[in-house]
């Protein structure tokens, strides 16, 4: 401080002692809210054990029926978990398995009633029967097979079925079998042979 100028000195040396009451004033407050402050905690701590001792002493039977009251829910929260799995995968199964239980079940229907209209309608060797009576010339198993498969697109033939049918009307005097030079052509029989069944009839007669 300037030597020159004692009243700035002095203004300062008063601030300082002014602070420094304030200071030691608000220690003193606290020290005492302190004091204060730890009396009611250890109070309150001294309530604490007197609480928790009273409900060792008391609460102990309470506690234990609680702790046995929730076991049961817990037990069946748990079987209701293991079980839940349980239901859920058959089902999803049986969702999975019925698709192909359903088309097995459409084939089986549709093969059932190709069966059927394979029985109601007439044989092979009929068919070329007619077809041959048709026509007054010869007719190869090759154009029989072709006329066939236009007049009944449902049905599959080929020139070997069609050539056993066609054996097998001859077999039964139904039609007969001529041959120009490598060819085999055959034509109805319009006499009275042709409802006469033959004594023994060849192997290929099977059609």
């Amino acid at each position: 401080m300037p030597e020159g100028n004692p009243t700035l000195q002095t203004q300062y040396a008063q601030q300082v002692d002014t602070d420094l009451e304030r200071n030691t004033k608000e220690q003193e407050r606290i020290t005492a809210e302190v004091a204060d402050l730890q009396d009611q905690l250890a109070a309150l701590q001294k309530d604490h054990e007197l609480l928790v001792s009273m409900q060792a002493a008391l609460g102990t039977s309470h506690a234990r029926k609680a702790r046995v009251s929730k076991a049961p829910k817990s037990a069946k929260a748990g079987k209701a978990a293991a079980a839940a799995p349980a239901v859920t995968v058959p089902r999803a199964r049986r969702a999975k398995e019925n698709p192909g239980t359903d088309k097995r079940s459409r084939k089986t229907a549709e093969s059932n009633t190709g069966a059927k209209a394979n029985k109601t309608s007439p044989p092979l060797r009929e068919l070329v029967v007619a077809v041959l009576a048709k026509h007054e010339e010869p007719r190869s198993a090759a154009e029989v097979t072709q006329e066939l498969a236009q007049a009944h697109p449902e049905r599959t033939l080929s020139v070997t079925v069609v050539r056993n049918a066609l054996e097998a009307s001859v077999a039964k005097n139904q039609s007969e079998r001529t041959k120009q030079q490598k060819s085999v052509y055959y034509r109805v029989v319009k006499n009275d042979r042709a409802t006469e069944e033959p004594a023994a009839a060849p192997s290929t007669a099977s059609a």
